[in-house]
Order: structure tokens, then C-alpha cells, then sequence
């Protein structure tokens, strides 16, 4: 009788170990879930921004977009904050008197970027509010590197939106490339193009050795140099060209643009084995407030987040956003199933459990031979909280 309570006691911290475990497992289950609807909450092209006071000790302001992404910047800006209680708001709000910049960083387009801030207790002055700018802040995206099609690697696109760079970007493109890419949309919409990142050679007045070359039929636009959140005419057409020319002398970053159809289709036109296929994305426009000293009006920035249905034809590839929800519909699939076993297993646990007898019977052999315990008339539960 000793033996068998000493075995049914083992047998229940065995069992409570078991538990501890499976808790264990589920809650890492749950973190590595919830870590990755984060991350995919970045990949998504969800605007966020970063900001810091020039009187503060941060010095710099660091973007993590993480691997296989790309750093993409909205905006970046000088403002002013009046303090409330001796306490400075370090970022910006509606009201604010701002002084935005128009620097461009070599980091745009990789997966992390660190901006250093100004160095004392304040930044540049903002000429129009004629006072000393107290805070810096950043506006940024950060984009799948998926979603950016190379303009060597295709010949025609007809999504409705999308980014296009040139080969390696951000890296360095290779000597004497001659690349072309159309981007085709449906009849009766016309093509915005939008320059995120630039950097071509240039030789100033001389012209343009590297050169990026876009035209509709209408008109044309050929640029080079440095530039960075600028947007070009908008076509006149559905269709707009696009062609990028290098020498064999000096080698830059490149460019990277982004692409959007207006107005959105709302209708679907293509099939895929003969079956509609429509992805629902959003696109917005962020308004940037222009605050020089001109007044110059004000331009509206794309970002890829207004809501707008997407058709994907034969030629072209699943679009990120369907890879992701594929992912993250499995990931919840699994998850779910882990749980459901796990809840069944705790079930019948505490099934056998509350059966004193028959959890005593299977753990214990011995227990069938013990007249003494049998005969008892003492109901003993050996300490399960579930008896």
C-alpha cells in the first residue's frame, strides 16, 4: 500500500511537470505569433514616425525596418513645440509651426537608417513662426523589398501600383545597362510617378551621362543627380515608359519610384484560370504641409496605404500581400490545432485524475493485488485538487 501511494504520487508530479511543459509550449506558441503579426505590421507599409527633442540626450534617431524590408522616408522636419508645464512635446502635432527638409539620405532603401539630430538646444529657424525649432521628427514606411519590381528584370507591368527600381538598388547599378519597363493600366486611368530615392551621375550643365527617362506618348521627362520625394507630371494616357541608360565611367546608388493608377478600378477585369481573382490593398496620400518661405503649395506624398481593388492577370506575380496572408492564415491554422490538442490532452488528464480508482489502477499494477488498500474505507484523493 506504501508502494502505491509513493507511485501514484511520482506518477502525479510527472504529470504536473507535463502540464508546466505544455503551458510552457503554448505561451511561446503565442509569443512568436504575436512577434510575428508585429513585424508583418511593419512589412504591410504602415507609416510611423520617430522624433526626438535637440535638448535631450538622444542624438540620433534609428529606423529598424528589419531584413527584407525597405527604409522608405516620408518626410523629415524641423518644429516647434511650446512646452506645457516646463515640459516639451517632442513630436509633432496639428498646429505646430514646421520647417521641413529636404535633405536625402543614402540609407533610403535599405532595412535600417540612423539620422543624426543637430547637435545643442536647438535646430534650424523656422522663418515663417521666426523662431527656433525645438524638435525633429522623421516620417517613414517601411516596404517589402518584394514588392519592388527591378525595371531589367520585367518588360511590361499592369498592376495598379507598385515600385519600380534599378538593378542592385540600393547598391551600386552595374556599367552600360539599357533598360526599359511599361507600365500598362486599364483604359480611361492615368499613371502617377513618384521619385523616392534618386542618385545618377550627373555632370551638371554638361548633362546627363546616366540618365532616367520616362514618357507617355505626350510627354517626356529625362532626369539625373540627386533628388528625392519629388512626383512627375502625371501621364495623359494608360500607358507611361520608363528606361534607364548607364555608361561604362562612374556607377551611383541609382533610383527607386513608386507607381499608382487613378482613379482605382472598382471593378474586376482580368481572371486567373478563369476565375476573378481580387486582392483589396489600400493606397493613401499623405499631405505634406510646405512651410518655406515662398508658400509654395502644398504636395501630396503616395503612400502605400485609400482603398482599391487589385486585379492580378496570367503574366504577373502573386502580390506580397497574398504570400503574407497565405502565412499568417497557416500560422493561425497550426496554432489553432496546437491548442485544441493541447486542451485535449489537459481534458483527458484531468479525466483520469478525477477517477482515483482507474488513474490508480493504470499507473499502479500492484494496487489489483492490494487487499488491504481495497478493503479501506478511507477515501484518500493523494492530493489532487481535481478529486
Amino acid at each position: 500500500m506504501i508502494n502505491d501511494r509513493l507511485s501514484a504520487n511520482q506518477n502525479d508530479d510527472e504529470s504536473s511537470i507535463r502540464k508546466q511543459n505544455n503551458m510552457k509550449l503554448q505561451a511561446k506558441l503565442i509569443a512568436v505569433l504575436l512577434a510575428f503579426i508585429s513585424v508583418l505590421h511593419n512589412t504591410l507599409g504602415a507609416s510611423q514616425s520617430l522624433s526626438a527633442c535637440f535638448n535631450s540626450t538622444q542624438k540620433s534617431l534609428n529606423i529598424q525596418c528589419g531584413y527584407g524590408n525597405m527604409v522608405r522616408i516620408i518626410r523629415t522636419f524641423y518644429g516647434y513645440a511650446e512646452k506645457i508645464n516646463g515640459h516639451a512635446r517632442c513630436h509633432y502635432q496639428k498646429g505646430d509651426c514646421i520647417l521641413e527638409e529636404r535633405d536625402t539620405y543614402p540609407c533610403v532603401g535599405r532595412d535600417s537608417c540612423n539620422i543624426n539630430l543637430p547637435t545643442g538646444g536647438y535646430g534650424q529657424r523656422i522663418s515663417q513662426c521666426n523662431i527656433e525649432s525645438n524638435y525633429f521628427q522623421v516620417d517613414y514606411e517601411c516596404v517589402p523589398a518584394m514588392s519592388t519590381q527591378r525595371i531589367c528584370d520585367k518588360q511590361e507591368l499592369t498592376s495598379e501600383w507598385g515600385y519600380i527600381s534599378t538593378p542592385n538598388y540600393p547598391n551600386y547599378y552595374n556599367n552600360n545597362k539599357n533598360c526599359e519597363v511599361k507600365i500598362k493600366v486599364n483604359p480611361g486611368q492615368k499613371i502617377k510617378l513618384y521619385i523616392i530615392d534618386m542618385d545618377l551621375e550627373s555632370n551638371g550643365s554638361q548633362g546627363c551621362p546616366d540618365w532616367f527617362y520616362a514618357h507617355d506618348n505626350y510627354h517626356s521627362v529625362t532626369l539625373c543627380g540627386k533628388r528625392s520625394n519629388e512626383d512627375l507630371p502625371k501621364s495623359m494616357s494608360n500607358e507611361q515608359f520608363i528606361q534607364f541608360k548607364s555608361n561604362a565611367a562612374v556607377n551611383r546608388k541609382g533610383f527607386w519610384l513608386y507607381y499608382e493608377a487613378f482613379p482605382p478600378s472598382t471593378t474586376p477585369t482580368t481572371t486567373i484560370s478563369t476565375t476573378t481573382t481580387t486582392i483589396t490593398t489600400t493606397s493613401k496620400m499623405v499631405r505634406q504641409e510646405s512651410l518655406d518661405n515662398k508658400q509654395q503649395p502644398a504636395t501630396n506624398v503616395p503612400v502605400t496605404k485609400i482603398t482599391k481593388h487589385i486585379n492580378i492577370s496570367q503574366e504577373e506575380k502573386i502580390p506580397f500581400a497574398a504570400i503574407v496572408g497565405g502565412v499568417i492564415g497557416t500560422l493561425s491554422i497550426i496554432l489553432i490545432i496546437l491548442l485544441v490538442l493541447l486542451a485535449v490532452k489537459w481534458w483527458k488528464e484531468r479525466r483520469r485524475k478525477c477517477d482515483k480508482n482507474r488513474f490508480i489502477e493504470v499507473q499502479n499494477p500492484g494496487y489489483r493485488n492490494s487487499n488491504e488498500f481495497r478493503n479501506s474505507g478511507t477515501d484518500m484523493c493523494y492530493n489532487y485538487i481535481d478529486c
